[in-house]
Formats: C-alpha cells, sequence, structure tokens
C-alpha cells in the first residue's frame, strides 16, 4: 500500500502549496520525455502523480487520511468498487497538465492536444468513451445496511448495425492521408513534444468512406438508460463508486467509459457518524443517573440494544457498545455505538417537589460531590496565592 506524502518527500500536515510545489519537481524529474525507454522513471511519475491526484483534492485527501488509500481504490465485487490508481500513463500525464495550469479535466482532450497519442490499445481509430459522473443520495440507515439505487442515464451507445465501427465494413475506413494515422501534427518545443488534432480526420487517424446508414457514419448514438447500482454497507459521503464500462460507448469501436457515483449521505436527526464509530445522545433524568438504570436504545442497523447505566453518572459520560456502530466499508469488522449521557434537570417543579429536594439537600455531604470538593479547594489554593 502506497504513502502519498513519503512518494512526494512531504509530512501529513503539508499545506496546498507545498503539495504542488513537491509534486511539480518530482513531475519533471521522472517526465516521460526526459526519460525516454526508462519504464521505471514512468512508473515513478505515475506514483507521483497518483499521489498529487489525491492529496490535491480536499475531499479525496479527507477520506485519505481518515481511511486510508483503500477507500480511494474500493474492492467492492459486481459494481467496481471505489476508484484510485491510474491504469494508464494517459491518466498521469492529464493530471500532470492540471498541476501546470494546462486544462486537462474530466475528458481532458487538452492532453491529447498538447502531449499526442495516448489512446487505449494502440489504435488511433478506437477511442475509449467519456466517463460519466453523477451523485447519489442515500439515507443514514441505506449507508449502514448497504443498498440498491436505480438510475435513469443518458448514454451514447454502439450503433448495433455496424458495432461501433461507423462504417458498413472494415474495408469503408481509410488511414487518414495528412497525419499517416496518427490523428496528431506534431512539434518538438524544449523536452515536451507539442501537438495539435489532425484537422482532416479530428484526431481520429482514420476516413470513413463507405459510412453505415444507421448511424450516419457516428457509430453510436444516444440512448436513455436504467442502470442498477449496488452500494455496499459502511459508505460515507465524499466516497465514489466506479462502475467499469456504464460510460458512453467509445467511437470506433472502442471501449465504452466509466460511471462514476459520488455517494452523499443524509444525516440523522440522532447518530452523529466518525469513522465507523457513531455517536447517541441519551438524555436520563436527574435520579436516573444518581440510582443508576437500564436504558433500551437504537443502533444505526435498526435494531435496539440494552445497556446499564451506572450509579453516579455524571453528565457527558460516553458508554461504549462494542461492534454496534458502522459495518466497515471494506468488511474490515464494525465500529462501535458511543452513547453520550445528557443529564437533564428538571423543571416547573411542583411545592412538594421542592420541598422533598430541599430535604434531600440537608442530608448532602461533601462525600456526594468529589468533583465540587475538589474544585473548591482548587480555589482556595488560588486565592491563598
Amino acid at each position: 500500500m502506497s504513502d502519498f506524502y513519503a512518494t512526494l518527500g512531504l509530512t501529513k500536515g503539508a499545506t496546498p502549496d507545498e503539495i504542488k510545489k513537491a509534486y511539480r519537481k518530482k513531475a519533471l524529474e521522472f517526465h516521460p520525455d526526459r526519460n525516454p525507454n526508462n519504464p521505471k522513471a514512468a512508473e515513478s511519475f505515475k506514483k507521483v502523480s497518483e499521489a498529487y491526484e489525491v492529496l490535491s483534492d480536499e475531499s479525496k485527501r479527507r477520506i485519505y487520511d481518515q481511511y486510508g488509500e483503500e477507500a480511494l481504490r474500493g474492492a467492492g465485487p459486481g459494481a467496481g468498487g471505489f476508484s484510485g490508481g491510474f491504469s494508464s500513463m494517459e491518466e498521469a500525464l492529464r493530471t500532470f497538465m492540471g498541476a501546470f495550469g494546462s486544462g486537462g479535466g474530466e475528458g481532458g482532450s487538452s492532453f491529447e492536444a498538447f502531449f499526442g497519442g495516448g489512446f487505449e490499445g494502440g489504435d488511433t481509430g478506437a477511442r475509449k468513451g467519456s466517463s460519466k459522473r453523477i451523485s447519489v443520495k442515500i439515507t443514514f440507515e441505506e449507508a449502514a445496511k448497504g443498498t440498491e439505487k436505480e438510475i435513469a442515464i443518458q448514454n451514447y451507445v454502439a450503433c448495433s448495425a455496424c458495432g461501433g465501427l461507423g462504417a458498413k465494413t472494415k474495408a469503408g475506413i481509410k488511414t487518414c492521408s495528412s497525419c499517416k494515422g496518427q490523428g496528431q501534427i506534431y512539434q518538438s518545443r524544449g523536452f515536451f513534444s507539442m501537438s495539435s488534432v489532425c484537422p482532416n480526420c479530428q484526431g481520429t487517424g482514420q476516413m470513413i468512406t463507405d459510412p453505415c446508414r444507421s448511424c450516419s457514419g457516428e457509430g453510436r448514438s444516444k440512448e436513455k438508460q436504467r442502470i442498477k447500482i449496488k452500494i455496499p454497507a459502511g459508505v460515507d459521503s465524499g466516497m465514489r463508486l466506479k462502475m467499469g464500462g456504464y460510460g458512453d460507448a467509445g467511437s470506433g469501436g472502442g471501449p465504452s467509459g466509466d460511471l462514476l457515483v459520488d455517494i452523499e449521505v443524509e444525516p440523522h436527526e440522532s447518530f452523529t457518524r466518525e469513522g465507523d464509530d457513531v455517536y447517541l445522545d441519551l438524555p436520563i433524568t436527574f435520579v436516573e443517573a444518581c440510582l443508576g438504570t437500564k436504558k433500551t436504545i437504537p443502533t444505526p442497523l435498526e435494531e435496539s440494544c440494552r445497556i446499564q447505566i451506572p450509579e453516579g453518572t455524571q453528565n457527558g459520560k460516553l458508554l461504549r457498545v462494542s461492534g454496534k456502530g458502522f459495518p466497515n466499508v471494506h468488511k474490515q469488522g464494525q465500529g462501535d455505538l458511543l452513547v453520550r449521557i445528557a443529564v437533564e434537570t428538571p423543571v416547573k417543579l411542583s411545592e412538594k417537589q421542592k420541598e422533598l429536594l430541599r430535604s434531600f439537600e440537608e442530608l448532602e455531604t461533601p462525600h456526594n460531590y468529589p468533583r465540587r470538593k475538589g474544585f473548591l479547594e482548587k480555589l482556595k489554593g488560588f486565592f491563598s496565592e
């Protein structure tokens, strides 16, 4: 497991400016244009770019600091797990461009125009489809137990007639004569390889001479789809689910993009969450605090449990109920339920109640209030000084 701070030569308390400065230094050191035919430098470049991509994002950095790298990567079955890591040099270079103020956001076409190349599979005609990002809001209880949501989304899908090629047959696709199939017109500027999109083929490297009649050569069309999203138990706000292949269909028969699902958990009226632990404020009466009592309380999983409140319990005391918090999203145990006691002072007392309290006050001794006794002794020492 990587230590993103160590990868950039930083400590955990580094400021955003320090993170950016450290990344720029490392990225220039390992940049592939400065280290041609050096796979180790290329791997180091991807690692420092991955570290910067996480630590430069406030939300991702908070999740990484609290839960570790696995909370960003994820390992859940079916829906694909949480995103994290770079699968290609293109993604790493996209982060590099963003850090140096050259654009390259989601979709990142500005990177190809600056550096050139980088299409998956080595075929300039086939491009991976765009990824989509959506936000899904779930309740506190759904986050505790896991849930499944169905959404409607407009996606580009591959043309059924031509299989996404855009031409009637493969023979109807020719190599672009202007860029010789590269899709880019190149120029060298310093240690960067500068390029611009070929105006003849719009960067595909190919020309369709016999277009498909169904899609008019596009190779895909927009379609409304309903997608079921499996959300694992233990998720928290700010986490992201990555569903591979649920984005737009690629052009020229390329693979589909991904669907990135940002999770937002609604707050609960009674529970608050810190990591996998959950806090519950429990009001009790003055008499219950004095004599002790038993209480049945709810848990995040909508079960109930019974706890013993000891005699003489003070206001603000925390009682821990092991294993009754949130399940860990990676199935590594379960958090605890921490019950915060709130002793409620009685109001609107009747005369009889007041009389009983006055009688009780006459029977009180310093032994009944050890904290007050200690406080008064400290005050005496303060004034004597």
